[in-house]
């Protein structure tokens, strides 16, 4: 079900690029103004050379380290030990996850609010600044660090080998998002170059 989904939201977005692609030549031929078509020199140069810049944004980066954080976490069986009964292993490794967690919580708000606060920006502002660049990476890290806490102690990863399958785990159940994003974000920019 999920694939079909995707497949067909694939679909719509490269027919919806094909469409611009043609919609943009069409105007271009017409002499409309403010419009710079797909086919001329410059948007196939900008198509070819620009790609790896329109894919490469932070919300790449984003969907790649949730990624590994929640299939970390799935891997781990730390959301079952809110649900179910829990052993004793499972119940110590449950009580050093969160304090794990809190020292960590501790160590980030540390580099946020003390005076000349590493995260910050320049001029001492939290918005912008490298914490809110790095807000998602620090909690998916977070996410990460529990679900590694929790999974050694209670047994649930018994080797390093564990735990890098379940971050690549992670990547692999995201797979459609990212090429739903490679296309969303082709397609927008798309847009702006031909409207821009």
């Amino acid at each position: 079900m999920k694939s079909k989904i995707v497949g067909r939201l694939s679909l719509l977005l490269l027919v919806l690029e094909l469409l611009l692609v043609f919609v943009s030549w069409l105007l271009s031929a017409t002499m409309t103004e403010g419009v710079r078509p797909l086919l001329s020199d410059e948007g196939v140069r900008w198509l070819c050379g620009h790609f790896v810049d329109i894919v490469l944004s932070p919300v790449l980066v984003w969907i790649l380290v949730v990624s590994m954080a929640v299939g970390c976490l799935v891997k781990s069986r730390l959301p079952l030990a809110f649900v179910r009964r829990a052993v004793y292993r499972e119940r110590i490794a449950w009580r050093v996850t969160w304090i794990v967690f809190f020292l960590y919580a501790v160590i980030v708000v540390l580099m946020v609010v003390l005076p000349q606060a590493v995260l910050l920006s320049s001029t001492g502002q939290l918005w912008p600044s490298p914490f809110s660049r790095a807000v998602i990476p620090l909690i998916s890290f977070g996410g990460i660090l529990m679900a590694v806490c929790y999974g050694g102690l209670s047994r649930t990863f018994t080797s390093l080998s564990d735990v890098t399958d379940s971050l690549s785990w992670g990547i692999a159940q995201s797979a459609p998002l990212l090429i739903l994003y490679i296309l969303g974000v082709q397609l927008y920019q798309s847009l702006l170059f031909v409207f821009a």
